[in-house]
Formats: structure tokens, sequence, C-alpha cells
């Protein structure tokens, strides 16, 4: 391209004589000027100048065109950072990704600013203001962050495996089972072993089957002939009695048989399954059935004759402490709620003693007590730990429902079957944590421990240690039992095993605090949103001989005369007797049905002096279960008047404990707020 210049002909201007004339006189072709020998000649303008015009300038070449392979002027710099401006390609390939264009660039920087705060801005804020609250603190107040085991990710895979493949047999048991049940009834499973037990022992394969009527005829005949050996003088009165008894024994022998018949087939299969169990409950229920008078209720009134003429368990040999410390669990059901303890006895190792409601429509009704026993039989061989007791209720029910539900008189009943140092009485739908059981072992101990350091007889102190309660919350209610046994089948983590998994439920917002949303009064003292962050012990610390110890947070005022927490108070007496007689009172039985049954036995023990104080760590969480009837009851005020006969009778109550603890001091008082 710059020999074409070199080709083009200057403009026509007149000739000046210099030192090239010459060789132009000589007639060499001159395709454009040269310049002076004494400069360099350069290709490039220095200028805009030379961008605009062609001349001579003081010795330069000037080209009118700014393209660099056509000879035009070339700034590096310049150039190259334009090109850069203009052309993306250019540049690197994080930036082409993530800010090529303004939409990418906006979408960019906000996720990286909400990663920073996630994780880096949050964390490390929350540390140093941790960290500036302890180091605030006085040298003897001061405590390390608490870490417990259930923050660890590895203690919490361990405890999830037992529990996980539980379920997952359970679950396969269950599948295995339902296919049977759809398969084709004709095609029966184990006919030929059947058939040959039955050729081997045919009396054993036959024994649950009904005697014939025309067997019983000899036995009838053999009592006849023990009766015609008597005097002389009443053999024919005896006779006509014998006569009599043929006549109808036909009659008697085909309605035994027939309920004999009913009897079998109900409860075949119920001893075939669990025949030790099944016994065991039907020896309670035929006691009970027998028992001719009732016994009067356990009232405020008859607190100390109650106490002093216990029929507990409690061990006469008394407990050694602190080894013997233990925390039995009591809980109270109907039938309809009974299938809720599966997930109980997986997390509560330690004795569970379960009262179950019977109603006496259900005692008479052969099937529907055959029915009721195979469900207890089920759960008390899933549960080895738990001990069953029947409740039959002689009452019949009022109009409306389970208006007569005896719920304190169940109660009083299961703390009577109790043998350890402590218990801990909570309704059915409520599930413990997974630590439940060692953590309130644990913190019993310390508080044992604590109470008897200068004394050398060690004794139970009297206090009540409440456990935080929770709810599940579902986005629809479950409307029956099945739908509500999905939710732990289909998801094992429906209900949090351990505290952080109870945290995450509730900054996930699918817990809440127990009743919060309806009966915010029920566990508003508990402070359960504190109890969350871990504000789990007392401020204040006791140093002796170099070690520190810790107390758990204490209560300082009820918030409402409506508080109803779930707590573990000491029961059976350390020290041996004959008699021994439980450190805490009964329930009041007069409270039955729904409503005040529970708070009745907290404000007695409130009344009474008892301290209460939080457990860390642990908790309950309640399952979702369909509106029992007794609750309906409860809430049908207008044709029903268990609302009203309950409210009356806590104001009498709580009258009755203010004058009977009237010189007692260390009550804990109500809030003043």
């Amino acid at each position: 391209m710059i020999s074409r210049w070199r080709q083009r002909k200057p403009p026509s201007t007149p000739q000046k004589s210099n030192n090239h004339g010459a060789a132009s006189a000589n007639g060499l072709p001159s395709a454009m000027h040269t310049p002076p020998t004494t400069q360099p000649r350069k290709m490039y303008g220095g200028g805009p100048a030379g961008q605009s015009r062609y001349g001579n300038n003081g010795g330069h070449l000037q080209s009118p065109c700014n393209s660099f392979l056509l000879g035009g002027n070339f700034h590096a710099g310049k150039d190259k950072r334009r090109r850069r401006a203009y052309h993306p390609r250019h540049k690197s390939l994080w930036y082409r990704v993530f800010f090529s264009t303004p939409g990418r660039a906006i979408a960019s920087t906000l996720i990286i600013l909400y990663l920073s705060w996630r994780y880096a801005i949050v964390p490390g804020v929350g540390n140093v203001l941790k960290w500036g609250r302890y180091l605030s603190q006085d040298g003897d107040a001061a405590f390390p962050p608490v870490m417990s085991a259930a923050d660890d990710q590895h203690v919490r895979d361990e405890l999830w495996k037992p529990i996980k493949s539980l379920r997952s047999n359970a679950k396969l048991l269950n599948d295995r089972i339902e296919t049977l049940r759809r398969a084709d009834t004709k095609k029966k499973t184990g006919t030929k072993r059947r058939e040959a037990i039955k050729r081997i022992v045919p009396k054993w394969f036959d024994r649950n089957l009904a005697p014939p009527v025309d067997k019983t005829m000899p036995q009838r005949k053999k009592k006849s002939n023990v009766t015609s050996a008597k005097p002389k003088k009443h053999q024919k009165t005896s006779e006509k009695n014998n006569n009599r008894a043929k006549r109808g024994s036909k009659a008697v022998a085909s309605k035994k048989s027939a309920v004999a018949n009913k009897k079998s087939q109900s409860l075949s299969v119920v001893e075939k399954k669990h025949p030790q169990y099944h016994d065991a409950l039907l020896l309670d229920i035929q006691k009970q059935l027998g028992k001719t008078s009732e016994s009067s209720p356990r009232t405020l009134e008859t607190l100390e004759k109650d106490l002093k003429h216990s029929p507990n368990s409690c061990p006469k040999e008394g407990l050694s402490l602190p080894l013997d410390i233990s925390v039995s669990l009591v809980i109270q059901c109907s039938l309809d709620r009974i299938w809720l303890l599966s997930e109980t006895c997986l997390r509560w190792p330690d004795p569970i003693v379960l009262v179950v409601y019977l109603p006496s429509q259900t005692v008479r009704n052969s099937s529907e007590l055959s029915t009721a026993l195979d469900s207890i039989s089920n759960v008390m061989a899933e549960c080895p730990q738990m001990t069953v007791l029947p409740h039959v209720h002689g009452h019949d029910e009022k109009e409306g429902g389970f208006s007569t539900y005896p719920v304190n008189v169940m109660r009083n009943k299961g703390l009577d079957a109790v043998k350890t140092s402590h218990v801990l009485i909570m309704d059915v739908d409520l599930i413990p944590s997974a630590d439940l059981s060692h953590v309130a072992k644990d913190n019993v101990m310390d508080q044992v421990t604590m109470a008897n350091r200068s004394n050398n007889d060690i004794e139970i102190p009297l206090n009540a240690i409440v456990v935080p309660a929770f709810e599940r919350k579902v986005d629809s209610p479950c409307s029956d039992v099945e739908s509500c046994r999905r939710y732990l089948q289909n998801d094992s983590k429906f209900l949090p095993l351990l505290f952080q998994d109870l945290k995450e439920c509730t900054e996930d917002k699918d817990c809440i605090v127990f009743q919060a949303d309806m009966n915010w009064e029920g566990h508003h003292t508990t402070q359960s949103e504190k109890w969350l962050k871990k504000h789990w012990y007392e401020s204040s610390s006791k140093e002796k001989e170099g070690e520190k110890t810790r107390t758990i947070r204490q209560i300082k005022c009820f918030d409402s005369l409506r508080y109803e927490p779930y707590i573990i108070i000491p029961w059976c007496p350390s020290s041996k007797s004959s008699n021994p007689q439980p450190l805490t009172p009964y329930y009041d039985e007069r409270f039955y049905g729904y409503g005040k049954n529970k708070i009745q036995h907290i404000s007695h023990l409130r009344f009474r002096g008892v301290p209460f104080s939080v457990l860390p760590q642990s908790f309950v969480v309640h399952h979702p279960h369909p509106e029992s009837s007794i609750k309906q009851v409860w809430n049908n005020h207008k044709n029903n008047s268990l609302h009203r006969d309950m409210d009356l009778l806590y104001r009498e109550y709580i009258n009755d404990l203010t004058e009977k603890y009237s010189d007692v001091d260390d009550a804990v008082p109500q809030c003043d707020d």
C-alpha cells in the first residue's frame, strides 16, 4: 500500500532548484517528492493536520487516512482502550458471564451482597456480640458458650440410626401385612402346615373352639349324681330339682355355647398374638368390675389422709441417692389416641406408665373389648418398658360426648404405679425429644447434689422442673387418625428429634410454642423464645473448691394463673419406710373432662411453696390429631355445662388454696405486669 503512494504524482507546483534537480533533469522518473537526506522520512503524521491534508510539514509526510493499514495515524494506547470499551469479547470469562450486561451486573451484585450478609456479616457480628457479652460480665459469672451434644451433627446422625431402622422395618412389615390382606382369599397360605398340625395334635389345634352342645349333658348328670347322695328326706326335692335342670339344660347349654363361640371368635386373634398381655389386661378388668363400692375422690380436703394412706408403689427399702435417681413417664389416654405411643416408646427408654380409658359400653361388648385389648397388646409388645393399667369407667356418659372423662382419676392411678424418684405427667399427644430422659435425669441429680452438700443424709429437694412444650403446625389439619399417622410415616423428621432440629423447625415457621395462637397464657411464663436462644442458666454462679456450678434458669413469677406447663416433680421418698408417702400431692379428682384439670395441680404446687425452674436443651412437641370429643363438649357452651362448672370449681379451689397456705411466704408470686 505504501508503494502506491510512492507512485502518485505530486501536485503541480513550480520546481525549485535543489540538489535533486540533476536527477530529474537526467530524465529519471520520480514518483513522489523525496525529503532531504539530512532528515529521515517519516510515514506517520505529526498531529490532526496530517489527517486532513496532504503536503509537506517540516519534511514529514502526512496521510489523509486515519487507518493504520492505509498509512494513517495509529495511537497504541488510545485505540486499545477504545476497542476494549466497545468489544466485550476481549474481556475475561467471569466478566462476560456475570457483568456483560446491566441486568447480569445487577443480579450478580445482589447475589454477592446476600451471600456476604448471610454467611459472613451475620455470623461474624453474632460471634463478636456473643463473646462481648461473656467478656463484659464479671470474672466469677463468665462462662464459655454452652455447647451440647445435640449440636454435634455426628451425634444426631448416630441417634437417628436406630429410629430410622425401626421405622423402616415397621413400614416394610405394614406393607407386607397390607399386601397379604389385599391378596385373594382363595389363595390361603400355610394350608399344608395347618393340616399337618391338626393331624399331629388335634386337641391343641381345636383348643379355641367351643364345646358341642350335647357334650354339656353329661356334666349336668354328674352334678345331679352328687346331689342324689343326700339324706332320704331330701331325695324327693332333689329329684324334682334334677328334673327341672334336665328340662332347661338344653336351653342353657345352647345359650352358653353361643356366648362361648362369640368370645372365642373375638379373642382368638388376641390370644394368638400376645396371650400374656391379653390375660393380664383381662384380669385387671375383671377385678375392677368385681368391686362393689367405689372409693371416695381425692380432693384438697382429704390431702393429708390420701398421702398417709397412699396405695403407691414406692420401694419400702428407700432409694440410694443419687444413683437411684430416675424419671418415670405417666400418660393417660383413650383408645383413639393410643397409636401416638409408638413414637414415644422409641424416644423414652425409662419406665412408662399408661392408663387407658375403657368406657362401660366397650367392656360390655365382647367384640369391642377384644378390639381394644388387641390394640393395647400391640403397643405393649412394641414398648417393653411400659406398664399398662386399664381404667373401666362405670358411669354412663352424659349427652354430648365424654363429658365425664376422669382425667385426674386416671393420673392419680398412674402415679400410684410409679416406682422411681421423679415423675413427668404428660398427655399422650406430646412426644418427648430423644434426649429428654437423659437430660432430665442429669439435672435432677445436679439439684439433689447441690441441695445436700452440707448434709450427710441425702434427701430429694421439692423442686418442679418445667419441660418446654412446642407444637408442630401443618397446612391443613388432619381429619382422621389415618391421615394423622401419615405425617410420621411419610417423613421421619416430621417431629424434631433434638434441640437443633427444633430450632430449624421454629425458624422455618413449622413449629411454634404450644398453643401460642389460641392460649398464649398457657406456656408464656416459660419464656420459650429466650430458651431457644440457649438462655438456660442463671447469670450468677457459685464457686467452691475451684469448681464452678451452674443453676438452671428459675421462674421468678407467673405471668398468669392459667399457666399449665408439663413438669418433672419428685414422687418416691429416699428414706426407708414401711408405708412410704409421696413427696408431692395428688391431682384433685373433682376436675374431670376438659379444662382446669392440670392448672389446679400447678397452682397447688405454687401455693405450697415449690420453686419452678426450666429444663435446658430438651423439650416435648405436640403431634397433630383430630379434635377430641371432650374438647367439643368443652366448647359447646349452650348444650353442656362442663365449661361453666369447671370455671366455678377452679375459682373455689384457688380460694381454698389461699386459705390453706396463707402462712407460706416463699410461694412464686404473680408478675406485676
